[in-house]
């Protein structure tokens, strides 16, 4: 018994459906604001394409100051979560580029900013939890945690965890 396959038509891009792009597109806008807008990040952010060439690239170290703002830390604090001297990253001029890990931290941290802006109300709120010892971390504060990706990952499923009412 022979078993007919049915013929179907090779996948082309043209016909998959268009997603809406509108609330990713503000989310893309809200995190380049963050890292500085126009003056630091002359592209715009369309999406996760977009951030792995900005990585690529690398951004310019004006971005540092845009997103320690956000976080409510100095660049002492700041160079510390990039694992690098504050007199190396003081050395630098503004538009250099930062190389492709601390570019990703920067990256990693405006995007955990984002997220904690977002599910605590504020910029000021925020950087307030941001500081404040919690139980939940050994009363230690969430940027005691900033400094390793797994730290970040932590601390944002705490901001989770508090979106959702679960203490």
């Amino acid at each position: 018994m022979a078993i007919k396959s049915k013929k179907t038509k090779p996948y082309t891009a043209k016909e998959a459906p268009l997603p809406k792009m509108a609330e990713a597109a503000v989310q893309y806008e809200t995190l380049r604001v963050i890292l500085g807008g126009n003056k630091s990040v002359k592209k715009s952010l369309a999406g996760d394409f977009d951030l792995i060439a900005l990585s690529r690239e690398g951004i310019k170290k004006s971005t540092l100051k845009s997103l320690a703002e956000h976080l409510g830390i100095s660049m002492e604090t700041m160079s510390g979560l990039l694992h690098s001297s504050y007199r190396n990253i003081q050395r630098k001029d503004e538009d250099e580029l930062l190389d492709t890990l601390k570019t990703e931290k920067v990256l990693e941290l405006a995007a955990f900013a984002q997220r904690g802006i977002e599910v605590i109300g504020t910029k000021q709120a925020f950087a307030e939890w941001l500081h404040s010892p919690l139980a939940a971390l050994g009363n230690k504060t969430p940027l005691d945690f900033l400094d390793t990706t797994f730290g970040v990952q932590m601390v944002t499923r705490l901001l989770g965890r508090l979106e959702q009412g679960v203490y």
